[in-house]
Formats: C-alpha cells, sequence, structure tokens
C-alpha cells in the first residue's frame, strides 16, 4: 500500500508478468474532498502538475466523478505546468486535469 505519489508510481513502474495493479484506491483526508471525514474510493485517474508557486498539485479522480486537488487555495487546473499522469484506470481516458479545468 503506497502512502504518497511517488511510491505508487514505482509500484506501477513494476507492473509486468509478476506484478499486476488490478485497482487503486485512494483515502482522501477532510480538507480535500470537503467532508468531515476521510474517504476512500477507487482511483481513476491521478495527476501531477506544479502550480504558479512551483508548488506539487495532485489531481485526484475517483469513481463518483469528483476530482480532489491538493491545492490548499484554490487554482486554476489550466494553470498546472509540467503535468504528468501518474495513473490512469484503463476503461477511463479523461484527464483528471480536463475534468477540474470544466468545472
Amino acid at each position: 500500500m503506497p502512502t504518497d505519489a511517488s511510491l505508487l508510481s514505482d509500484l506501477l513502474e513494476l507492473e509486468g508478468p509478476t506484478c499486476l495493479v488490478e485497482e487503486v484506491q485512494v483515502i482522501t483526508s477532510p480538507w480535500v474532498n470537503g467532508s468531515s471525514s476521510e474517504r476512500m474510493d477507487k482511483l481513476i485517474n491521478l495527476v501531477i502538475g506544479y502550480d504558479q508557486k512551483g508548488e506539487a498539485v495532485l489531481l485526484h479522480k475517483v469513481a463518483g466523478g469528483a476530482v480532489y486537488s491538493t491545492a490548499r487555495d484554490s487554482f486554476d487546473a489550466g494553470s498546472l505546468t509540467r503535468i504528468r499522469t501518474i495513473y490512469e484506470d484503463s476503461k477511463t481516458a479523461h484527464s483528471a486535469v480536463q475534468e477540474c479545468a470544466e468545472h
């Protein structure tokens, strides 16, 4: 169970005949998911980008359709630079950056 995006990325690089990742779930804290408690959801898409201050921002798209951001302040997802997809469920192709920019 990786505890951060870089560990998940490393694990996904190991995927092959002897290592298969079937599903990824994410636990989001209340300040990320906007509720009063942590939530665990199936992860559909995870991207990393950098805001105007150069700080890493993760965008998590979950099965329910919500897109959660680790940015502490409001921001424009379209302004992220050096965007890289860390994980994408093979059954979906809609980027969390696109999804966040549309809302």
